[in-house]
């Protein structure tokens, strides 16, 4: 039996993050306007504390620094996974990576930044997404960070088109991918 598994995303759970976050809270405080009263206030989304951006490959100084730090976090993380191929799906213009930053100033530009990401590529003309790599640094395991990268990717995911995921995980990634709600079934309706 392989070692790999196919897995892939409905759009379900694309949507669903969106949806909770558009409801109402349920003990909105009064206030003395009228127009304050009609609008109620949106509870604070548990994600924009988060720092974190989309990287690709512009060229840029700063891009090319976080690509870096992708690239060596990758690397670090999946050690079975031939660094050539890291390098070239990191760096290669058709793939968009997300990344956790380290709200630290002082690691700003390190290697160290960087405390967790996923690198994929979007064929919106298809409405999926393929998940190339995803990691988060050892020492921030088993802190949530991996399922606040997911909820953050499948969030962006929406304003590129992308209703499904798809994703080859070795038999210890498995778990992780189930977790978030990714089935061995692929289903593309």
């Amino acid at each position: 039996m392989s070692s790999d598994a196919k897995t892939t995303k409905k759009r379900k759970a694309l949507s669903s993050s969106a949806d909770a976050e558009d409801a109402p809270p349920d003990d909105a405080a009064s206030s003395s306007s009228a127009a304050e009263a009609q609008s109620p206030k949106k509870p604070p989304n548990p994600y924009d504390s988060i720092k974190h951006c989309i990287v690709d490959n512009d060229g840029s100084h700063d891009s090319l620094v976080k690509l870096i730090g992708l690239k060596s976090l990758f690397s670090r993380q999946l050690p079975k996974m031939p660094k050539e191929y890291i390098v070239r799906l990191v760096f290669d213009r058709r793939h968009r990576s997300l990344a956790l930053l380290n709200p630290d100033p002082e690691v700003r530009g390190s290697d160290e930044e960087i405390i967790g990401g996923i690198c994929y590529r979007a064929y919106p003309e298809m409405r999926f997404a393929e998940i190339a790599f995803c990691a988060v640094s050892a020492s921030q395991q088993v802190k949530g960070y991996g399922t606040k990268l997911m909820n953050l990717l499948k969030r962006h995911a929406v304003t590129e088109g992308v209703d499904y995921f798809i994703t080859y995980a070795d038999n210890y990634a498995i778990g992780y991918f189930k977790k978030q709600g990714f089935t061995k079934v692929m289903c593309l309706i």
